[in-house]
C-alpha cells in the first residue's frame, strides 16, 4: 500500500464520514453570506458599515432617549405632586390655625359685647350697688332654672339679692356658700314676681312655669282690665314686691285676653332674658330691706 493509498483510506475513515449534512449546510450557507457581503461592500455605491451601524443605532438611541423623557417627566410630576400634597398640608394646618384665632377673637369680641352691656346695665341702675359674677354650674338642661355662681359670702353676697344681665332681670339668690351662690331664676315653676308697667300705671303678676320658660316667656296674670299692652307692654319688678328692687325690666306682655270675670286679664310675658344662653350676671347688692330704710330716712 502507497502512502497515498494510506492517506485517502484514514480520510474516508476518521474525516468523511463524520461529515454529516447539517455541518454540510451551515458550511454552505457561511460561504453563501460571506460571498454576498464581500460583493456588497466591493460595489462603489455599497454602503458603508458605519452607515448600517447607525441605521441600527441611531433608532435605539432615539428610543431610549424617549424613555429617558418619559421617566424624567414622571418623576417630575411626582416631585410636584408631593410638593403639591405638601404644601396643601401646610395650608390646611394654617387655616385651622387663622380659623382657631378667629375663634377666640371673637369669643373676645362677645365677652367684650358683653361686659360693655353689663356697664351700660350698671350705668342705668347707678343707684343700686352691684358686683359682676359668673355662671359656674347649672342645674336646668335647656334653660337657666337654677344656676350657681362664683361669688359668695367672702364677697359680700346674701341670699335675696336681685341677680340681673345686660338685657332685664334674672333672678334672687336663694342661698350663699363661702365662695358660691346659688340663684333661682324669675321662669322657676312657683315663681312670682309683683310687676307693672314702665310708667307705673298698671300693676299685675309675672309667674314663672317651666312649659312657657321653653318658648321664653312667662304667665301673666292679675292684670286690670283696662290694661292695654298696645300703648305700654314693657313690664319691670313694681315698688310693692317684698325682694325684688323695683323699675327691673322683666319683659313685654304677648297675648294678653279678657278673663271670664270681665275684671282682669291674663296673657303671656316674653322675657328680656333669654334664659337658654347665660354667662355673666350682675349681682345687685343693694338689698330692699335697706332700700326701704333709706327712702324712709329722707
Amino acid at each position: 500500500m502507497t502512502v497515498f493509498s494510506a492517506i485517502k483510506t484514514f480520510l474516508m475513515n476518521h474525516i468523511v464520514s463524520r461529515i454529516t449534512s447539517r455541518v454540510v449546510i451551515v458550511l454552505l450557507s457561511a460561504v453563501l453570506v460571506f460571498s454576498i457581503l464581500y460583493h456588497y461592500f466591493m460595489r462603489d455605491d455599497a454602503v458603508s458599515p458605519s452607515t448600517i451601524l447607525g441605521a441600527v443605532v441611531v433608532p435605539f438611541q432615539e428610543g431610549a432617549n424617549e424613555v429617558g423623557s418619559f421617566l424624567y417627566r414622571t418623576d417630575t410630576k411626582r416631585l410636584d405632586l408631593k410638593a403639591a400634597r405638601e404644601r396643601v398640608s401646610e395650608l390646611e394646618k394654617e387655616n385651622l390655625e387663622l380659623r382657631e384665632k378667629l375663634d377666640r377673637a371673637n369669643e373676645a369680641i362677645l365677652e367684650n359685647e358683653e361686659f360693655r352691656a353689663l356697664l351700660r346695665a350698671k350705668e342705668r341702675l347707678e343707684s343700686y350697688e352691684m358686683m359682676e359674677a359668673k355662671i359656674i354650674a347649672n342645674d336646668g338642661v335647656n334653660s337657666f332654672v337654677r344656676f350657681t355662681i362664683n361669688r359668695g359670702t367672702m364677697d359680700g353676697v346674701k341670699p335675696d339679692m336681685n341677680v340681673i344681665n345686660a338685657d332685664g332681670l334674672v333672678g334672687i339668690v336663694t342661698s350663699v356658700g363661702l365662695n358660691y351662690a346659688v340663684v333661682t331664676s324669675i321662669i322657676e315653676d312657683h315663681s312670682s314676681v309683683s310687676a307693672m308697667t314702665r310708667h307705673g300705671h298698671q300693676n299685675c303678676i309675672a309667674a314663672g312655669d317651666l312649659s312657657s320658660s321653653q318658648k321664653g316667656s312667662m304667665l301673666l296674670t292679675n292684670a286690670l282690665a283696662d290694661f292695654d299692652p298696645g300703648t305700654d307692654n314693657a313690664l319691670v319688678t313694681s315698688s310693692i314686691s317684698d325682694k325684688y328692687l323695683p323699675g327691673l325690666l322683666i319683659g313685654y306682655a304677648e297675648e294678653v285676653r279678657l278673663n271670664s270675670d270681665g275684671l282682669t286679664k291674663s296673657g303671656t310675658i316674653r322675657t328680656a332674658v333669654d334664659f337658654t344662653s347665660l354667662d355673666e350676671v350682675l349681682v345687685i347688692t343693694t338689698m330692699k330691706e335697706a332700700l326701704q330704710e333709706t327712702e324712709a330716712e329722707e
